[in-house]
Formats: C-alpha cells, structure tokens, sequence
C-alpha cells in the first residue's frame, strides 16, 4: 500500500473529518459523543483554534488552524487515540475510527463560512434536531465553551 503525504499550509484554516469504522453509529451514545467533544476541546487549548466543529453519530468535522508546530496528523491522532482507548472499553475492543482522516484547507472567507454553515447544519440535514443550536454535540450549541466567529448574514 503507498504511503500517502499529506502537505500542510502554516497559519491556514482546514476542515478535518474522521468517520468511524464501517461507518457504525458509535458516537450515537451522548457520552460517547462528548468524549469526541471534551478532546477537541482538549486540543484547542493549546494546539490549535478552533473554528467550528460537530459530532455526528458517525463522524465529526472540525474546522481549525493547527498552531506552529502541530500538525493536523498529530492533532487528529490525539483526538482520535484518545477516543479510541476510552470508548473502546464499551465496545469491547472494535475498531472505533478508519484510518487516517479527510482534510480540505480553506481559502477564502466566503469558503469559511460556507463550512461554518455546513458543519453546523449537519445535524439539522441529518434529522437530529431542527435548528444548529439545538444539539449538544456542536460548537453552535449555546453551552459549548469554544469560542467562535460568528458571521452575519449581508
């Protein structure tokens, strides 16, 4: 199998998305969910700004900036690795994640918030609720701690 190179841009915004094993349903469980959410948070912290982001029961999307000196592939194995371990001890060992993720660097501001929207509509296409700031899994959601832009319509 070839070993795939991934380019990363400094200082550029990119929309990350990581979809489970065989696509189950394995972050339908709330507390599953927020462990995706506590580690983006995690690395928001100190690592990178976080744009916009959502858990899905089959995958999430994340819109951030990696900070110098952290890359989208150690960013995403902490979110990923970490997931891993603590929701595989509910499902007794199975595979959480597929390998490696999907990234798309933005650029321009009309992209941005296009994907802002589009991350934030996910679970409102998906059914899950009727507006962005109703779900819990979401950085539209008023309880979340991530700081955001938001954009007004113009």
């Amino acid at each position: 199998m070839p070993h795939f190179v991934r380019y990363e841009l400094t200082g550029y915004s990119y929309h990350v998305t990581s979809v489970t094993s065989e696509r189950r349903p394995l972050l339908s469980a709330p507390a599953s969910a927020q462990l995706v959410v506590d580690a983006l948070q995690h690395i928001r912290r100190a690592r990178c700004l976080m744009l916009a982001y959502v858990v899905m029961p089959d995958h999430f999307h994340a819109l951030l900036v990696p900070f110098e000196d952290n890359s989208l592939s150690k960013l995403m194995q902490t979110v990923k690795g970490y997931t891993a371990r603590m929701i595989n001890g509910e499902t007794r060992g199975t595979s959480v994640w597929q390998q490696s993720f999907h990234d798309r660097v933005i650029r321009n501001d009309r992209q941005l918030e296009e994907t802002i929207r589009y991350i934030h509509d996910n679970p409102v296409v998906a059914g899950l609720c009727v507006r962005p700031e109703d779900f819990p899994f979401s950085s539209a959601y008023p309880g979340s701690s991530t700081n955001l832009i938001s954009f007004t319509a113009g």
